[in-house]
C-alpha cells in the first residue's frame, strides 16, 4: 500500500526521491467497508487520509437529514475535513465510503512532525492542495454557468469511469437533483 503513496510523492516532487522512503513510516494502513462513516458531522478530526483503493464522498446533512454530496475522493486523492483537522472547529461535513476502501492515515500530530522533519513534504502537500483548489474553482465556475442537465452531461463526459462508481442518490445529490431527475438526465445523455 505504501508503495502507491511513495509513487505519488515522487511524481510530484521527484527531486526528493531518495528521501521519500523515510516518510512512509508516519502512515498507518486502514481498511473500511462500503458505506462506512469515516468522519461524522460534529466530530473532532485528527486524521488525514490518502486513498489507496476505493471511493469516498464528502457531504453535509440538510435540515431534513438528507445527505448532500459536495466532493469525492478516489485513488491517489487526499481527504479529510480540513477545518476540523486544523482544529478550528468540529466537523461540518461527513465523509463516508461508497465502496470498500483502503487508505493510508496520518494523525495530525504525525503530520505536523512529518512537515518539521521533512520540509519537502510541505512542497508536496502544497502541490496537492493547489490542484484540489483549482479543481474546486473549476467546478464553481462550471456549475453556475450551466444548467443542472448540462452540468450532468459535462460531468459524465469528463469523468465517465468515476460516474459508474456512484450510487444514484449520491450522484443526484452532488448535482442537486432528485434521483428521478437523474434517471431522466441519464436516459437523455445516452441517447
Amino acid at each position: 500500500m505504501k508503495s502507491q503513496l511513495r509513487g505519488h510523492i515522487v511524481k510530484l516532487v521527484p527531486e526528493f526521491e531518495k528521501e521519500v522512503d523515510k516518510v512512509l513510516h508516519y502512515f498507518e494502513e486502514q481498511n473500511f467497508p462500503e458505506n462506512h462513516i469515516v468522519i461524522d458531522e460534529g466530530d473532532s478530526v485528527n486524521q488525514f487520509y490518502f486513498v489507496i483503493k476505493g471511493c469516498l464522498h464528502i457531504y453535509f446533512k440538510d435540515k431534513d437529514g438528507n445527505k448532500n454530496t459536495i466532493h469525492f475522493a478516489i485513488e491517489d486523492w487526499w481527504v479529510t475535513e480540513y477545518n476540523a483537522f486544523l482544529g478550528t472547529s468540529l466537523s461540518s461535513f461527513g465523509i463516508a465510503t461508497l465502496e470498500e476502501t483502503e487508505i493510508l492515515m496520518i494523525t495530525k500530530e504525525n503530520f505536523e512532525q512529518l512537515l518539521l522533519d521533512y520540509p519537502f513534504m510541505g512542497i508536496y502537500f502544497n502541490k496537492i492542495h493547489m490542484r484540489a483548489y483549482g479543481a474546486s474553482l473549476q467546478k464553481q465556475k462550471t456549475y453556475p454557468m450551466t444548467g443542472k442537465k448540462d452540468f450532468h452531461a459535462y460531468f459524465c463526459k469528463t469523468y465517465p469511469d468515476l460516474v459508474k462508481r456512484f450510487p444514484e442518490d449520491v450522484f443526484a445529490s452532488y448535482i442537486g437533483i432528485s434521483t428521478d431527475e437523474l434517471r431522466v438526465f441519464n436516459e437523455n445523455f445516452r441517447s
